[in-house]
């Protein structure tokens, strides 16, 4: 009965020292917070894609004749009219009648000239003369391209298939040139295709994108990073949107994704008091990219919103297994 007796006021000597540890030791600590003060700004809903610098009408131009090229009046990155006068040529006849006729003299050279008259190159459209392939001299086929114009220079962008619906013609489109990207170019969405295109195993679709003033370092060729505007808004209220909880479900963050305009959230906004706790507040939000909110009402600049940022500490300490009453408690859901 002694040893019995012993034992029982361990136990309990055992439990009522981890009571009072418990109730007297433990000290809960301060929620802590990540702060953000609300402010204004831009938000802009973009798609981003690359591109590349093509001829929206790429046209060949080849002699009509074979023979020597007489005289180029054109160089590459000249602008040229419909019916224009490219170069002119002589034709293998003419050509080894003047060679000739040169043996003669000037004066017979010359006669010879003007009786056989050379034949023009000239250009089928107007445009830009964007390749040079002949020189002066140079003998040629009726096979062989001499220039090559473009009517005017375009952005043909790729856009994968899960994009497209945020594209549509006549959209607003920033362009930055590779070689020259501190410069931002402005354009419009000219054409989309209608026949998709496997690239890498994915589904794309080629845009088409007339740039409002081509620059005069734009050329043919050159790789581009373009950026589909879909909405862009100024001078608005803007909040982190891993500060918002959705209100259909206060426990749980919310996603980082665009948000349907005009969707209630909450936030939990600093209180003016220092040992006040934080207010709950509703906000309705507008324009989002997934990053950035828009917040239409519910909150001012200037505002301190907070987010949760550790759990306490009673929380984060395990069990004691010889106090039945240290397991940390939990909130009620």
């Amino acid at each position: 009965m002694k040893k019995f007796f012993i034992i029982a006021l361990v136990m309990i000597s055992i439990i009522l020292i981890g009571f009072f540890a418990n109730v007297f030791g433990s000290k809960k600590a301060k929620l802590s917070f990540k702060e953000y003060s609300v402010a204004t700004g831009d938000l802009e809903l973009s798609v981003q894609a690359t591109g590349s610098v093509q001829p929206e009408n790429r046209l060949v131009v080849k002699p009509q004749i074979a023979g020597r090229i007489d005289e180029i009046l054109v160089e590459e990155g000249k602008s040229v009219k419909a019916g224009q006068v490219m170069a002119w040529m002589s034709s293998n006849d003419r050509a080894a009648l003047v060679d000739m006729a040169r043996a003669g003299g000037t004066t017979e050279q010359k006669r010879w000239e003007d009786i056989y008259k050379p034949s023009p190159i000239i250009a089928p459209l107007g445009g830009v003369v964007i390749s040079k392939q002949v020189e002066k001299g140079q003998t040629v086929g009726t096979g062989d391209t001499v220039f090559v114009i473009s009517d005017r220079l375009i952005i043909l962008a790729q856009v994968d298939e899960t994009d497209l619906a945020k594209i549509s013609l006549g959209q607003s489109v920033e362009i930055r040139i590779d070689a020259y990207i501190s410069q931002s170019i402005t354009g419009k969405v000219l054409r989309i295709a209608y026949e998709s295109k496997q690239v890498n195993n994915v589904t794309i679709y080629e845009i088409r994108i007339l740039p409002t003033t081509a620059p005069e370092f734009m050329r043919s060729g050159m790789t581009t990073s373009v950026k589909f505007i879909q909405d862009e808004k100024k001078n608005i209220l803007l909040l982190p949107v891993s500060y918002l909880t959705p209100v259909q479900d206060v426990e749980k963050v919310a996603e980082t994704k665009p948000m349907t305009p005009g969707s209630s959230h909450r936030v939990l906004l600093k209180s003016t008091s220092e040992d006040a706790p934080p207010i709950e507040r509703e906000v309705t939000i507008g324009l989002s990219n997934g990053k950035m909110a828009e917040v239409i009402s519910g909150i001012t600049a200037g505002d301190i919103i907070l987010q949760r940022e550790s759990a306490t500490e009673e929380q984060k300490r395990p069990a004691n297994p010889f106090n039945p009453f240290s397991a940390p408690k939990t909130r009620k859901k």
